[in-house]
């Protein structure tokens, strides 16, 4: 009977010895798991706000008809937005809540319906110029009024927009490529 009493201690002392976990490893996996998801998640989030502009290559050459064309240029100056479109240019002053973007959108439908197949826009900005005022000015540029499609323009205004700077004020306007 000792004999079997020693065999069930033995057993229950095998049986009841605590099972050791590595915790370090099993941190090593979800610091990389982590890791993982966090720069996935970005790069996710990053393609949701994209907006693709068209830049000219610098090898591009330009032709003296294309040079002679005056590309329409929307420049946002602190205090105005000015309007370039074929030798003729608009200045439309800012209202007490900013840029004047009802303006310039009604002001860039009235360019479309004389030039349909106008596709691109220049937009040229001045150094701390805020991003929101920037993507107001594109999203006007870029989309037409529902009003103004209602009487048969595209959905868009000007697709093709290209960024730069603003030429200091006074200086002459800076060769823009189309």
């Amino acid at each position: 009977m000792s004999q079997r009493i020693r065999r069930l201690q033995r057993h229950h002392k095998q049986r009841a010895r605590a099972v050791h976990l590595n915790i370090v490893s099993l941190i090593d996996v979800f610091a990389v798991l982590v890791f993982f998801l966090l720069v996935s998640s970005s790069l996710a989030a990053a393609r949701l706000n994209v907006i693709s502009l068209n830049l000219p290559s610098p090898d591009r050459t330009v032709t003296p008809q294309q040079q002679e064309k005056q590309p329409l240029t929307v420049t946002l100056r602190k205090t105005e937005l000015v309007v370039s479109s074929g030798g003729v240019t608009r200045n439309l002053a800012n209202t007490p809540q900013g840029y004047n973007i009802q303006a310039l959108s009604d002001l860039l439908v009235e360019v479309k319906k004389s030039d349909p197949s106008e596709q691109s826009i220049n937009v040229l900005l001045e150094p701390d110029t805020p991003y929101d005022d920037l993507v107001k000015v594109m999203d006007a540029s870029r989309i037409t009024p529902a009003e103004a499609r209602a009487s048969g323009l595209p959905h868009e205004l000007f697709p093709q927009i290209s960024i730069g700077d603003a030429p200091l004020e006074g200086a002459a306007a800076p060769a823009v490529a189309p």
